[in-house]
């Protein structure tokens, strides 16, 4: 379209097009990589925050699981006492008697539940090991065995996007009651 203006009594003429095709699929492209910047980072965003959400829920399956080894060792120590050396156990509890049991199977037994729907997402097992004690009375890794504590380990793992994720909890329990 041309058209005509004025300019101190001079015409001049303006051809004036809009847009060229260059300039089109320059703002399409700009818009585009924008676009998918901003869909790549949200979906890392949801990524990561998957990620954190599990790692917290382990965690708390963790601390529940250090509790209720503690809660059986304080109901009865021949429990654990008489547990099988390295062996996987699974936590259960008893909604009859309200008490926690480990059990070498990981289905529950009858009137026994999971005390948190880890079934499809995570996998939970307690193991229970000896104890050596040196000359000073120190745990070691060789020595004499301590009848009368256990070491105890406190495993979760589950299945993420980068593969199979396992979180151990450490710790060690005694009879202290006698």
């Amino acid at each position: 379209m041309k058209f005509f203006k004025y300019k101190n009594n001079k015409s001049i003429i303006h051809d004036n097009h809009g847009f060229t095709i260059i300039e089109v699929i320059v703002a399409t492209t700009i818009i585009s990589v924008t676009v998918f910047a901003l869909v790549i980072t949200a979906q890392k965003g949801v990524e990561l925050s998957t990620r954190a959400l599990k790692q917290s829920q382990a965690n708390v399956l963790l601390e529940e699981g250090a509790e209720a080894v503690k809660s059986i060792r304080d109901n009865n120590w021949t429990t654990i006492s008489n547990l099988s050396l390295d062996t996987d156990y699974y936590l259960y509890f008893d909604n009859t008697n309200n008490i926690w049991t480990l059990n070498t199977s990981n289905t529950p037994p009858s009137g026994f539940i999971p005390a948190y729907p880890i079934d499809s997402i995570f996998n939970r097992k307690v193991v229970v090991s000896s104890v050596y004690r040196d000359t000073s009375d120190d745990i070691s890794s060789s020595g004499t065995i301590d009848s009368k504590t256990k070491k105890v380990t406190v495993s979760v793992s589950w299945v993420d996007s980068k593969g199979s994720i396992t979180k151990d909890l450490v710790f060690y329990i005694a009879d202290i009651f006698n």
